[in-house]
């Protein structure tokens, strides 16, 4: 009797366990619709489509949704203009590794748009799009460094080297 009882319960589990990961596998395949969607309706210049179809990608954590998210916040396509929320969404899509978030970071920080003007936090968003292959954040970086002591630059690329150490693929 307990050996099946505990066959029943651990068929339970696996059974529990499947429903929950075909869920999943359901949900990342409709965020990844729910995305190309968005994609094609931004590209179109639908932009009330876009932010429906990309929004819940984006808080389910799709790094390409947060980033476009954060290109309508601050362009103002389809919502309010919006620095301070650009900026969250491309710091959740730059900490997930997406080099354009990156760089818009590095830009958001060197002209304080939607944050406190931080030459340091700039100049370390820079490196590290720089280092994933975004060529433009070489010129970025540059130029942001004209406006810093060294010390600051140090610190910078402190700061980028240990989130690449940290974020290694």
């Amino acid at each position: 009797m307990e050996y099946s009882l505990k066959r029943s319960f651990s068929t339970l589990i696996l059974v529990l366990v499947s429903l929950a990961a075909a869920g999943c596998g359901d949900r990342s395949q409709k965020d990844a619709a729910s995305y190309q969607e968005g994609v094609d309706a931004y590209s179109q210049g639908n932009f009330s489509v876009a932010l429906e179809k990309l929004k819940t990608p984006a808080e389910h954590g799709n790094p390409k949704a947060q980033f476009y998210l954060g290109l309508m916040y601050r362009q103002g396509n389809g919502v309010a203009q919006n620095d301070k929320e650009a900026a969250i969404w491309w710091s959740k899509a730059a900490e997930q590794g997406n080099m354009e978030a990156q760089e818009n970071l590095g830009l958001i920080y060197a002209k304080g748009l939607g944050v406190e003007r931080d030459w340091v936090q700039a100049d370390k968003w820079f490196s590290i799009a720089a280092a994933s292959g975004k060529e433009t954040a070489v010129n970025n970086k540059k130029t942001v460094e004209l406006h810093m002591q060294p010390e600051g630059i140090a610190q910078a690329n402190a700061l980028a080297k240990d989130w690449l150490e940290k974020h290694k693929k």
